[in-house]
């Protein structure tokens, strides 16, 4: 992840939890609750899709390095 990416991340969690705060003082508390469940359960799942994203990455960075070496030490 790049500091761009960490940047981006906060100022996500912030636009959240002002639209959050929005919803409360706008909103019935049942009805608020609901949707401040769904902004937290897309939060997490962006961050999740993240996570995975790097984790692939890094795989396919694993990957490379085996069969550079491969090619490198037996020639193929």
């Amino acid at each position: 992840m790049t500091e761009q990416d960490f940047i981006n991340i906060i100022g996500n969690k912030i636009s959240n939890e002002m639209q959050k705060a929005i919803i409360r003082s706008n909103f019935q508390p049942q009805l608020a609750d609901q949707l401040c469940k769904a902004i937290d359960s897309h939060e997490k799942a962006d961050l999740f899709q993240r996570l995975m994203n790097e984790w692939v990455a890094y795989q396919n960075r694993q990957q490379q390095i085996v069969q550079l070496f491969f090619q490198q030490f037996y020639g193929k």
